[in-house]
């Protein structure tokens, strides 16, 4: 199926709608006012909306088939950081010189527009649903799954719309995150010997994870895993005390033949010392609901000669005037669900220098939203094709 075919994009349209985004901030978890905006706008250009009980937005076009084909993107955005560090108001959406400036233009507000505009202007076989979820940055993956789950969808094939610079990205590493904690004796500081000072006893396990990260298993794609502490805190922390309990969160990514049995064994083996366990954290979203989630999101690859791929590259540079190369993602996305869950083909697709995703100044190029939205309208109209 043609993907020239189908309704015409508005385009200058859909750039002020962007900016409409970039200019609603949604921070996870408070993603109210840009879920209202975006069901709106879906509406308007002919989705059957709904919202479910954690607030991601479902768009649905086309008779429900058989299959379906998933667009995912995230309404969620990082903070904005310093403000001091942006030559442009995070939240102004200031174009200048053909460049779109905000927090989230890359990450991924610039995408989620071009995808609205793209799915909606396509011609389409199968059911088409765009899925517009809550707290991807958080917890990526679990809004995506659950809607999968709860709506009952066969996905045929998933576009994930994260910036990959209009480039296929076929995959990603995982990730998980562990608290490992050290205890000791308390004692007075004046008398240190009289106690057991757990930070000492985590010094040698800091000291084996920086040594270890540097010669993890590599898969040939995707590189090699890693891990690194990113916090740390010691208990009681409070006045001339040793603290006789230390923890540290360590941050953990996986290449996709890594199982969390394997990661958890392997954990044990290097860091016999101390304690370990997969953190869990309570999600709270807009609309009130709750759930609690493990960290723990599984890496993918999808095969470069399967459909998605070879439909995916073929339509793209057919039908959008797009010759995009096949990369991989250093970050994680909700294909952590779609493909290391539920084993569904999944590629991603969208504007942006993924580089600058959470970075101060994050722009997108209004150029490369439009080309963008022309690659998704190509997009949905060859995976849907029945």
């Amino acid at each position: 199926m043609n993907g020239e075919a189908g309704l015409k994009i508005d385009e200058p349209r859909m750039i002020e709608f962007l900016r409409e985004l970039i200019q609603t901030p949604s921070l996870s978890g408070k993603e109210s006012k840009v879920a209202d905006l975006v069901a709106k706008e879906m509406k308007a250009l002919g989705y059957i909306v709904e919202r479910d009980e954690m607030g991601n937005v479902i768009g649905r076009r086309g008779e429900k088939k058989e299959k379906t084909v998933l667009f995912d993107g995230h309404l969620d955005h990082v903070g904005e950081g310093s403000k001091e560090n942006w030559s442009h108001d995070p939240y102004s959406a200031e174009i200048v010189n053909g460049v779109l400036y905000g927090r989230g233009s890359v990450d991924m507000k610039g995408s989620l527009a071009a995808m609205i505009y793209g799915c909606a202007a396509a011609e389409i076989g199968e059911e088409v649903v765009v899925s517009c979820v809550v707290h991807e940055e958080i917890a990526e993956g679990v809004a995506t799954q659950k809607i999968i789950e709860e709506q009952g969808l066969k996905v045929d094939a998933c576009v994930l719309g994260e910036p990959t610079n209009l480039n296929l990205s076929i995959g990603q590493r995982g990730r998980c995150v562990f608290r490992i904690t050290t205890k000791g004796v308390t004692s007075h500081a004046s008398m240190p010997e009289l106690g057991v000072n757990a930070i000492y006893k985590m010094v040698p396990i800091i000291s084996r994870i920086k040594e270890i990260s540097y010669r993890m298993r590599r898969n040939p794609f995707l590189g090699a895993g890693s891990m690194t502490v990113t916090n740390i805190n010691v208990y009681p922390g409070v006045g001339p005390i040793i603290p006789d309990r230390c923890e540290i969160i360590l941050d953990r990514r996986l290449i996709p033949e890594k199982s969390l049995e394997q990661v958890l064994q392997e954990m044990a083996q290097t860091i016999p010392d101390g304690e370990i366990e997969l953190v869990e954290e309570e999600l709270e979203c807009y609309t009130g609901y709750k759930i609690r989630v493990k960290q723990y999101f599984p890496g993918w690859l999808t095969d470069e000669n399967s459909r998605v791929v070879k439909e995916s590259l073929q339509s793209l540079e057919k039908t959008s005037g797009i010759k995009p190369e096949i990369i991989g993602w250093r970050f994680s996305t909700d294909g952590v669900a779609t493909a290391g869950v539920l084993g569904i083909p999944t590629v991603g697709f969208g504007p942006g220098d993924p580089t600058l995703a959470h970075q101060p100044n994050e722009h997108v190029s209004v150029g490369d939203v439009v080309r963008a939205a022309k690659g998704f309208k190509a997009l949905a109209s060859s995976l849907s094709a029945s």
